[in-house]
């Protein structure tokens, strides 16, 4: 009983001396969440791959706009996730290996269908996008240039509800978030994904562009080698989804 407790205390005191990696996110279900199990996939993977390299993740949640300047700015964050690949993104910190893929597309009601072979198709519609988020080179740039009309919400959430409410046409969205939400709701078939996606894009932890963010980023991606992406994202859906 004495060598247990010993154990114990010993890695309860390991625990308490690991590293913090403090992170900034949002409410994106079903990849990050403060009420999901394990806080969300991207969350449990994150979390995993930290514990390997010696880390502690502490993760607090913000709207999009505000996790990126916390973790972009704050001396109370190392960093924030989970955000998309881009160049810029790439240049304005120090992007981890993937942590798992986004596909996005464009959702619609099952009775008014938006049909497009190219992303200048949709130039016709007003689609729903949430203000902050990367929608795919094509899109974004069409949406620079005006050639292509959104309208901004605060999360895919309520661009959801704006769409099954029958209040905008079409709104750009990642299939697990869709998949996800209508299941939470009830409504199965709500709303359909497109079957021709506007992109899949890789997720990645943003750490910030100092030599300590470096560090911790090289440490999580070596951590990240060694991790079996599938089979945590496999098993984390599986127990997810058996649960009402």
């Amino acid at each position: 009983m004495g060598l247990l407790l010993a154990l114990v205390a010993t890695g309860s005191l390991a625990q308490s001396q690991a590293k913090l990696m403090r992170l900034a996110t949002l409410e994106w279900p079903p990849f990050t969440g403060i009420l999901l199990p394990k806080e969300g996939v991207s969350t449990y993977i994150a979390t995993t791959v930290a514990k390997a390299a010696g880390f502690r993740l502490l993760a607090a949640s913000f709207e999009w706009t505000k996790a990126v300047e916390k973790g972009e700015k704050s001396p109370e964050f190392e960093g924030y996730f989970p955000e998309y690949y881009s160049k810029e993104r790439d240049a304005a910190c120090h992007l981890s290996q993937s942590i798992g893929t986004s596909v996005l597309g464009i959702a619609t009601l099952k009775s008014a269908p938006i049909k497009w072979n190219k992303p200048s198709d949709l130039g016709a519609y007003t689609l729903g996008v949430v203000d902050g988020y990367l929608n795919g080179e094509e899109l974004d740039a069409a949406i620079k240039e005006k050639r292509q009309a959104v309208e901004l919400g605060a999360s895919d959430a309520a661009n959801i509800t704006k769409l099954l409410a029958g209040k905008i046409r079409g709104i750009v969205v990642d299939k697990n978030v869709l998949d996800y939400t209508l299941y939470k709701l009830n409504k199965p078939g709500g709303a359909v994904f497109n079957p021709r996606p506007l992109a899949s894009l890789s997720l990645h932890i943003c750490f910030k562009r100092t030599p300590s963010g470096l560090a911790m980023r090289d440490a999580f991606d070596e951590a990240l080698k060694q991790t079996d992406l599938a089979k945590l994202e496999a098993d984390y859906f599986q127990q997810m989804f058996s649960q009402r």
